[in-house]
């Protein structure tokens, strides 16, 4: 279990480790990308879409109707994360 922070040193390259139990928990395996957001000093898995999941019409809709709406709810002053967004188009189906 984790405490809310995790003290991480860098070596002598500029390199951390992370700890397996955080790579098992945000399902992070070698190759994957991480983003740093230095405005908030946060750091995040990358979810990236590869090149076989965009042959994939359904994942590409997808994304052109998360876009449409993200651009409304930008206008308007309202926002909903990714995971929301999923969950509410597996739904509609």
């Amino acid at each position: 279990m984790f405490l809310n922070r995790l003290l991480l040193q860098l070596d002598s390259r500029g390199r951390i480790t992370i700890p397996s139990e955080l790579r098992k928990k945000w399902d992070i395996k070698p190759g994957d990308y991480l983003v740093i957001d230095p405005e908030y000093k946060n750091i995040d898995k990358a979810n990236i879409i590869t090149d076989e999941e965009l042959k994939d019409t359904k994942v590409v809709k997808s994304l052109l109707k998360l876009g449409e709406e993200s651009k409304k709810d930008f206008y308007n002053e309202k926002t909903i994360d990714l995971d929301s967004y999923v969950a509410e188009s597996d739904a509609e189906g």
